[in-house]
């Protein structure tokens, strides 16, 4: 029997996310951190997106006000890709990051149909 990949709130998710084609909603959206360890934040609407952490260092997110280490909801190392489910009533996603310069790409995914 085949394990399964599950993301944050249980669903079943992609075991390689960087290999799969998902349909998107929207063009990606970089971020950027000039230095580590320093809160930031982007706007997001609810639903499912892919991160991939492209250059420099990896990336931690959360919806607390700060994405400090007690905030830390998802992790993305260098080179890799995540998908992160943001939940209803959510408009800020915070980030930081483990470098200095870091950069990565955070893309919508568009839902399915029931």
């Amino acid at each position: 029997m085949k394990g399964q990949v599950r993301d944050n709130i249980d669903r079943i998710s992609s075991p390689t996310p960087e290999s799969s084609q998902p349909e998107t909603t929207q063009t990606a959206l970089k971020l950027t951190q000039a230095t580590a360890g320093t809160n930031t934040t982007c706007s997001v609407v609810p639903g499912r997106y892919r991160f991939t952490a492209y250059a420099v260092g990896g990336f931690r997110f959360g919806l607390a006000s700060v994405a400090t280490d007690g905030n830390v909801r998802w992790l993305c190392p260098l080179g890799r890709t995540i998908e992160i489910d943001i939940p209803g009533g959510t408009t800020t996603l915070n980030y930081t990051t483990d470098v200095n310069s870091a950069l990565g790409f955070l893309v919508k995914l568009q839902e399915r149909a029931a």
